[in-house]
This record gives C-alpha cells, structure tokens and sequence, in this order.
C-alpha cells in the first residue's frame, strides 16, 4: 500500500485496541458504535491470508468510527487534483449513452469521491458478552451495507450476507462471557451484475462507499423466542390479523405463553388482547391470529397519520429470564385500485410525488436517523407532496419512521435498471430475467423490503426497478416477480418496472408513454389535459419523471455547501469556465432567471396533471438538484435538500397540494378588444367532501393592482377525489389600459392560486403603420446589404430583423428549458429561458418579468440566437438567453451596438410574419420600434462592421442546430 491509497502510520497499540463494549444485564442489545480497527484489501487477499484468524494490530492497521465509511474517514484511492485522477485499479465511471469517456474526474458529470475505494475492507474490535447473557442466541445486526458483508467470531465464520435494500443480519449462536473479537469483511465491489447506474449502487449520486452508515448492534434473545412479528390490518379495521414467527433451539419441545396486544401508539389503553399457552417445537414455525376491535380503529393516511403498538410477548411460566419481546407499530391504512384509480382507505388518492435518487452530498450516503428523514420528508411535504419515489433503491427504516409520522407514500424499490443500450455499459450486464443470479437476488430484495419495511403504513407502492429494456428483458420473469410478491404481501400495490410495458400482474403504471405522453410542458394555454393518456391506461396512472428543466446554478452561494465527501469539481469546472467568457458577474441572475422560468415551466405541466380525470398523480424528477448524469441541475432545491432563496414553497403548493384551484383559458396574451374568458375548476384530493364551496375571483393589472373584475362562483358541493367545475368566467378587456400584465387570482377551500396573462392593444396605428419608420428616420431590414451599411455610416438607425439568418455564430433554437442535462444532448445554443431588464426602455411596451413566462412563447419558440463570443468589446444583450451551465456561452436574442457613426439593434425574434395572429410578437416588434425611435437609445458599445457581418449576416454554408 503506497501513501497515496491508505494513512498509515506508527499508532500506539492502546489507540489500535479500543475498549472492550460492555452491555448492562438489563438490557438486550449491545451498541457497536465506535473505533473499529481496519485494513483495505485492494488485493482481495484477506481471506487466503486469513486475516480473520488474528488479530488485525499485528498487520498493520488504522482506525475508523463506525457506523460511516471510508471516504468519510479519509481512507482510499486519494483523489490527484493536478491529474484529477484517483490511482485506482477499478472502473469509476458509469458510461451513459452518447456521454464520452471522461479524462478527468472532474469531467464524469458527478460529484468527485475525495478518497476512493472499491472492494474488500476489515473491520474488528473486541466485545465483551455480560454474564447476563449466558446461553443466550445473538445476533449481529449491520444496518445499510454496501454490499456484502461477511463476520467472523474469535476466527469462526458466521456466515455471508448481500443485501442493498435491508440489514444484514449474522446469527453468532451462543457465546460465552467475557471477551470475543469481532471481525467483519464488507465488500463492496459488484456482487451481482445489475450494472452501476442503479441508485442503490453507483457512483452518480450516492457512491460506491464502503463501511456500515445504519446501527451496529448485537441483540440477544432466548432459545425459544419470537422471531418475527407482521400484521395485516382489516380492511374494515375492525380486526388485525398477525403472523408470528416462533424459533426454538431447543431439541425437544417446550411450553410458553403468548400474549398479543393492541394499544394506541402513545398510550396504554388496551384495545384488544389475546392471551394462550402454546407448543413451541424444536425449529422455526409461524402461526396466525387474529385480534378483532370492539370499535373501527382510525385510518392511518396523509391527513391524519395514526398508528397503533402491537406487543407480542412470548413468557416461560417457570422463569422470567427466558422472556422474549416483539413490537410493531401497525397503520389501518388499506390500499387498492378499482379500475384506474387509486383508493386509500376507500377514498380516490391523487400522488403528488417527487423522487428521491440518493443525493446525499454531504456524506456520500442516505440519512440513517430519524430527525434527518424528518428534516427531508418534513421539507417534501412543506412543498405540497404527499409521495415520495425512491428511484432504484430502498431507503433505511428511519425513513419509514419519518413519513410515518409525517403521512407520506413512499414507493420503494429494489435495485433494478437494465435498459437496452445498459446491457453494453461497462460491466455488460444481461436485461432483467435474463441472469439467474440476479433473478434471485432480486426476488430476495423484495422479500427482505416486506420483511424488513412492510409494517410501516407509508410503503405504499413497491416496484421492481425503472426502464428495464424493451427487447431485452425476459418480461414473463418479471410478471412472476411482481405476482410472487403481492401473493406473499397483499398491503400494497406493485409494479414491474417504471416507463415502460404494463403487466399483466401491475397494480399501477408509472410511465411517461401510455399510448399517449403522459408529461410534457404544453401549449401556450390552459385547456388542455393528458386525458388521451389516462384513457389507454388498463390500470391507475402515474406520469413518471416529470419536470426535468434545469436550472442555472448560483456557484457562490452552492459551492461552500460541499464539506463532505465528495468534491464539485466539476460545478468548480463550469465556474471557471463562466469566468473565462466573463459571465461570472450574470451568475445570480441566470440563477434567478432560470429558477423562475423552472416553476413556470413545472406549474404547467403538473396542473394539467390535476385537470385530467382518471389520473392518479405524477413523480416530480425532482424537489432537489440531481449531481449526476451530467449534472441534471433540475430540482426547485439544492442537491442539500435547501432553498436557493429564489422558489418559496408558498408558490410550489399553489399547484401542489391537496386542493388546487384551476382555471382553463384558451390562451395567455389577448388583445384588448377581446373578453378573457376562462372556465374555473378545482381538484380536491383532500379528506372529506366540501359542501357548498364557492370560489372567489380576481383580475387585476400589475403593477398598480387595478380591479378589472371580481366575483363568487354559485356554492357547490366538492367531492374529494377528483376535478369539480366551478363556473365561466368572461371580463371584457377593453378597459384594461393595456400593455399589461394582469394576474388572475382564485380562491376557494382555503387553496389560493394565480396566473399571468397579458393584455395588449388590438392596433397602435402610430407604431404599426409603415410611415413610422420612415418619419423616425428608421431603417428597418432583414439582410446586411449595402444600404444598411451606408445608413450606419452615416449615422442612421438600423433594425436588422436577423430572424433565420444561418451562419457558423448562430442557430434555431425553443422556447422550453434544456431538457435533463445538457452535458448529455446541448451544445452551446443551449439555454434555460431569457433574461432582460424589464426596466430598459426598450420594454416599455412589453411588460414582462424578466425571465421566460408565455408571453415570450411565441418569440423564443423558433429565434435564432446568436454566439456573441469572442467579440471585440463586451457586450451586454437587450434579451439574453440564460446560457446552459455546462457551455456559459454569450448569448443573444436582441442586442445593440454602434457600428460607425450609426446605432444598430439586432433582434433574433420573427417580428415580420403574421402579426395580427401573434400578438406578443406584434407588441414586442412596437416596444422595440418605440425605443429605437426615442432617444434611449444611444449604444454605447462599439462593433466593427466587418464583426457585425460575421455574426448576423447569411452564410449558405453554415446552418444552425435546432434546440427544442
């Protein structure tokens, strides 16, 4: 071992040797959280050199705090920053589709691993068993391992475990008192082939760490015990009928009595009771009971998250030593699917969720405690969810726990993604079903997620993985996957896999592609739904990944945040690169810009979401910003689950929340001889029917709130569970002093929402006739020719309308934010919405926000956008596209320079075809000709004619990209 891989140094033997733990006789679990004592085994020569069999001091060892991880310690593979390499003999990257082979670290698309390791790791410290627990079977429980582990006892082997999804437990038999070592091997190289871009096991968000991040502890039980305990609450909940699992290592058989209660989760009143003498044989059994309810018990759900306390107490009636006790919280939540909606507790659930994908930067793995899943479930649910996804991978018990308490779903599943181009990633892994090895490791996933986490109310969906491939799946498997599994835990629904075939066996689907797309940002207007796609789902729908429109990161304030693990070399990277094309000073801005626009974007899609009857929710990709697969920058959140000072949660649970108000308007912008006309509607998805609900309404105009019209849609009952028409509404525009912005506003069951329209004259005969150019002395043209030379060398006006111009420094680019990342498929047109001053003059026709909203649909959609870089002085557009963080490339829509004695305006937006059908496009052209007529406007920069030509005039040898 050099150095450069792991610290080793001269330690004194007393810090090599921690204190023996010791346990009270009271109590029957052992905490193992401490110094451990360990070594790496890059070579995977531990076991043929038996390591297990002596102590690791005379090896030549460091110490580690358990639980946490070797990155964590600073063990591993050091990271080179001046070669940004880590010296390690293992693949590190993941090798998406189209994403070339990186040099450096910090060109992978993720986060950077300070310290690297890939494969087998020892653990040991000394024990010391209390008299007290004499003849007693222990367990060793290892909570969250990545990915196997294998333990040793004073050198006797106990055996192997491999699971991603749940503890790892090692039956140690019985010991005597007093001390014993402890020796653990974790490996967490690939042990099954399921590729590494599952999010339980990858290094694109939670790393491929090495360690133990949960509990350690040794738990002691009786020989004859209680092995496990599961509940199945009624449907009526009028009764729970409970599994027990019996073990006896004792060889004949023995007498006990069992007593099984119900009680209320914070007190001790008695609901129901069993009590009987029983037969416990030699081995393991399960037996049934059931525990009827004088009284329905209340339903657990979102709304009002009651729990009860099961206690099984299995008692040797000759001594009290040899008692054995269980406990489960238990949650009379009942859920199904009637047709294609969902029902919780008999009421239609409509899934507001978002997805977790394991992005932990600060540590490099998920929250293990309580309190930290409160803080990130606690957060979800502040903006309005009421689901949560955990995308290929299982999160621990504490996050059951949490959403619990809380009332979130969750949808957990086991770590399987295999789409067809992932079978020709790095470790060639074969499409699901197609590996009988990893069948069976998936299949026991499923069951250990029952077993371990089935109890908890919240686990509400469970699938089998995400995007398995269509040709090369062995689909018939996974429908036995799915049917084996819901025969063994009917307490919830499940699915095969997300976005892709639905099974016959699937309770739900969750997908983006129903026969029809069931996402997507949409027209410019309201009225509008997916309900082509919820038609021609058999089974309840969920649109899957949803969103997916970065956002521009604000380095300065993101970058401290990175105190962990993993390092931002790469966000480092595009700092830099900001700074080179001189950007860095627009930085809070594009992230401003770009957050707005995100939520404009995310508001649109999600609400005709809640329009379609028959959906049964979306999955938001995601809350928090995804550091992975090219830095997919796409969450309303930081990657820390934190504000970016921009997004309130106010404004995401106008449209996310059990009750929203909605509004269905043919369009956003109209012209003032027109009345606005829109239908009210809202979805309620709360606990109970509304009775006699009105609406109330508003339009004003910014920014001096002026009353255009106000009112109060007739009572009506709301049922929960699906959309209610509320009323039409019609205000004339004509008094609307117009431009404008109006905001219309509606109110109704406590859930307030609001939308953006804008108002604009139907003529302005000054600026619409062609005189006024002429009399402003104005020269409006769509080619550099001569007489738009001459004009600026004279001193006069130019309007280059350089709409469709092609050439090598300009391209064809949308209106909708990149989509996912483009590290992945942009390029340096790429943008994230536009940015301006809504104060410059040269909108003082056009009111706007100064980020992308609707209005500028029509101009963005189609523009071509030119590359201002290099340019000989500093230029700063009038409209300027928000750059894509991975190119921070100068970009314009409109700006202006002086070329000459004359002032020159460019602008990238049709401002010709079809004006009196696209009034956003008439308005801008007046704002623009208005400004160009007054004198504002004066550029101050400075271009030469020979630069001009370059950039804005037509070269048939070079067209543009288009980026939609």
């Amino acid at each position: 071992m050099t150095s450069a891989f792991l610290r080793i140094g001269l330690v004194a033997l007393s810090l090599l040797l921690p204190a023996p733990l010791r346990a009270e006789s009271a109590t029957l679990a052992l905490d193992l959280a401490g110094t451990w004592r360990v070594r790496l085994d890059p070579k995977d020569e531990g076991v043929s050199a038996r390591w297990f069999a002596t102590p690791h001091v005379s090896m030549g060892t460091d110490t580690i705090p358990l639980p946490g991880t070797t990155d964590i310690a600073g063990l591993g593979f050091a990271l080179d920053t001046n070669t940004m390499l880590h010296a390690t003999p293992f693949p590190t990257t993941t090798r998406f589709p189209g994403v070339q082979d990186p040099s450096r670290a910090d060109e992978h698309g993720y986060l950077v691993r300070r310290h690297m390791f890939v494969g087998p790791a020892w653990y040991e410290r000394q024990i010391e068993i209390p008299d007290s627990w004499r003849d007693q079977r222990l367990t060793l429980h290892l909570e969250r391992v990545l990915w196997q582990s294998e333990a040793w006892v004073d050198g006797r082997s106990v055996g192997t475990r491999d699971s991603l999804v749940a503890a790892h437990r090692h039956e140690l038999g019985t010991l005597t008192p007093g001390q014993h070592r402890l020796t653990l091997r974790i490996d967490n190289r690939m042990i099954h082939n399921l590729s590494t871009i599952t999010h339980a096991y990858g290094p694109e968000t939670q790393t491929r760490w090495n360690g133990v991040v949960g509990s350690l502890r040794l738990e002691a039980s009786p020989q004859v015990a209680l092995r496990n305990l599961t509940a199945f609450p009624s449907a009526d909940r009028r009764s729970v009928r409970v599994a027990i699992g019996f073990t006896n290592a004792i060889s004949n058989m023995v007498e006990r009595q069992l007593s099984l209660q119900l009680l209320p989760e914070t007190q001790n009143t008695e609901l129901a009771r069993h009590t009987q003498n029983l037969t416990v044989s030699p081995g393991s059994a399960t037996r049934e009971y059931v525990l009827p309810l004088d009284t329905p018990a209340t339903p657990w759900d979102e709304f009002q998250p009651v729990r009860y306390r099961l206690q099984a107490t299995l008692d040797d009636p000759s001594t009290t030593a040899a008692r054995s006790e269980l406990t489960a919280t238990v949650g009379f939540r009942q859920v199904e699917r009637v047709g294609q909606s969902l029902r919780i507790n008999g009421r239609t659930v409509f899934l507001r969720g978002t997805l977790d994908c394991a992005v932990y930067p600060r540590t490099g793995h998920p929250p293990m405690t309580q309190p930290e899943w409160e803080r990130v479930l606690g957060t979800i649910k502040e903006h309005g969810f009421n689901h949560v996804r955990f995308h290929t991978w299982c999160p621990p018990e504490a996050a059951f726990e949490a959403a619990d308490r809380i009332g979130l779903y969750l949808q957990a599943e086991a770590p399987a993604w295999v789409d067809d181009w992932g079978t020709s990633t790095v470790t060639r892994p074969l499409g699901i079903g197609r590996d009988p090895q990893v069948t069976r490791f998936l299949r026991s996933e499923l069951v250990r997620m029952s077993e371990d986490y089935g109890h908890h109310p919240s686990f509400l969906l469970c699938a089998v993985g995400n995007e398995f491939g269509m040709q090369h799946t062995d689909w018939d498997l996974v429908n036995e996957m799915v049917t084996e599994i819901k025969t063994r835990d009917p307490r919830r629904l499940y699915a095969g896999c997300g976005a892709r075939r639905n099974l016959a066996a699937d309770d739900f689907w969750f997908t983006h592609q129903s026969g029809a797309g069931t996402r997507g940002v949409g027209p410019a207007h309201t009225a509008w739904d997916f309900a082509k796609a919820a038609a021609t789902s058999p089974v309840p729908l969920i649109a899957h990944e949803t969103g997916q429109r970065p956002a521009f990161p604000d380095f300065e304030r993101l970058l401290p945040k990175f105190t962990g693990p993993l390092l931002p070399l790469n966000l480092v990277r595009f700092q830099r690169q900001l700074v080179a094309h001189h950007l860095d000073f627009r930085a809070a801005d594009f992230a401003r810009a770009s957050a707005r626009f995100q939520l404009v974007q995310y508001k649109a899609e999600h609400e005709a979401m809640l329009r379609t009857r028959g959906y049964s929710g979306y999955q938001l990709l995601m809350l928090n910003d995804f550091t992975g697969q090219s830095e997919a920058l796409v969450g309303l959140l930081d990657p820390f689950w934190e504000s970016k000072g921009i997004v309130t949660p106010t404004e995401v649970r106008a449209w996310n929340s059990p009750t929203v108000a909605l509004a269905r308007f043919p369009k956003y912008v109209w012209f003032t001889h027109e009345t606005f006309e829109t239908t009210l509607e809202v979805a309620h998805f709360g606990p109970l029917d509304l009775p006699l609900h009105s609406a109330r309404w508003e339009l004003r105009r910014h920014p001096d709130q002026a009353l255009l019209g106000q009112g109060t849609t007739p009572p009506r009952t709301l049922p929960t569970g699906g959309v209610t028409v509320l009323d039409t509404l019609r205000v004339p525009l004509s008094h609307a002093a117009a431009p404008a912005a109006l905001t219309l506003r509606v109110e109704v069951a406590g859930a307030e929402n609001e939308w953006t329209l804008w108002v604009y004259p139907a003529t302005q005969p000054d600026l619409d006739s062609e005189a006024f150019a002429t009399s402003n002395a104005l020269h409006l043209t769509t080619r550099l020719d001569e007489t738009a030379q001459r004009r600026l060398q004279e001193g006069g006006k130019v309007l280059l309308l350089a709409h469709g111009v092609t050439n090598a420094w300009c391209a064809t680019t949308g209106f909708e934010s990149v989509y996912w990342s483009a590290g992945w498929w942009g390029n340096r047109f790429s943008s994230l919405g536009v940015l301006c001053d809504p104060q410059h003059p040269a909108f003082s026709l056009f009111p706007n926000a100064g980020h992308s909203d609707w209005q500028w649909r029509d101009l963005c959609a189609g523009a071509t956008t030119f590359d201002l870089s290099p340019s000989p002085t500093e230029i700063h557009p009038l409209v300027q596209p928000v750059p894509d963080f991975h190119f921070s490339r100068p970009l314009a829509h409109v700006f202006e320079a002086r070329v000459g004695r004359g002032s020159l305006m460019v602008c990238g937006y049709d401002l010709v075809r079809d004006l009196e059908k696209r009034p956003a496009a008439r308005q801008f052209r007046r704002s623009l000709l208005r400004y160009l007529a007054s004198p504002d406007f004066q550029p101050r920069t400075e271009l030469p004619w020979s630069w001009v030509v370059e950039r804005c005039g037509e070269s048939a040898e070079h067209s543009g990209s288009i980026h939609r």
